[in-house]
């Protein structure tokens, strides 16, 4: 005859209790736990403290210290290289890692900032940092990160492949520089008409 459920349930949690299988539940509440110590650090960070008056930038967020990803919604693009986020509700100028709009010729510059407002306007965003570059004083004006969207697409390789920026300095720059060679041999953004931008 086949045990009631709660039999059932007794007779595999006491399987579970022994051996191998135990150290493996152990080490997986371990893992629990570690997630739930950095996932509190990261809401720490964003909320401790009331956010400064003045214009938005990195003190905003205490020092840069701790886990090195946030999270947030753009708010405003101020241009195709700075963007403007709401992180715990406190406004932070991000500068865009991978983004030079130097190069942006002044025939594509509005069509490049219309490229970024569609991609970035309102969108969730991850911030990730580049532990490649300088970190930035706690006042800087900007905090430089990468920006990913919700379908894990990277701005700074979007707007490089849409042909309206140019490759910054940062840890892929030669993903970068790969993406700008897409553009050009598509005569996408600036590379096509009405700039025609040759180098």
């Amino acid at each position: 005859m086949l045990p009631e459920p709660r039999h059932r349930a007794r007779t595999l949690l006491s399987a579970w209790s022994t051996g191998p299988r135990r150290m493996i539940a152990m080490l997986a509440v371990l893992v629990l736990v570690a997630l739930g110590i950095v996932g509190g650090l990261t809401i720490g960070r964003m909320s401790d403290g009331p956010a400064p008056a003045g214009e938005p930038g990195t003190a905003a967020l205490g020092p840069l210290t701790g886990p090195p990803t946030l999270y947030g919604r753009v708010q405003r693009v101020v241009d195709p290289a700075t963007v403007v986020v709401d992180i715990g509700g406190r406004p932070v100028t991000v500068s865009v890692i991978g983004v030079d709009t130097a190069s942006t010729p002044p025939c594509a510059q509005a069509d490049a900032q219309r490229f970024a407002q569609g991609f970035l306007d309102g969108q969730e965003v991850t911030l990730v940092p580049d532990p490649t570059l300088p970190a930035p004083a706690a006042d800087a004006p900007t905090w430089p990160a990468y920006l990913v969207i919700g379908t894990q697409q990277s701005y700074t390789d979007a707007a490089l492949v849409a042909g309206w920026v140019g490759p910054g300095q940062g840890r892929y720059r030669p993903g970068f520089e790969a993406g700008q060679r897409i553009a050009q041999d598509r005569q996408a953004g600036m590379w096509g008409p009405p700039c025609n931008r040759t180098s």
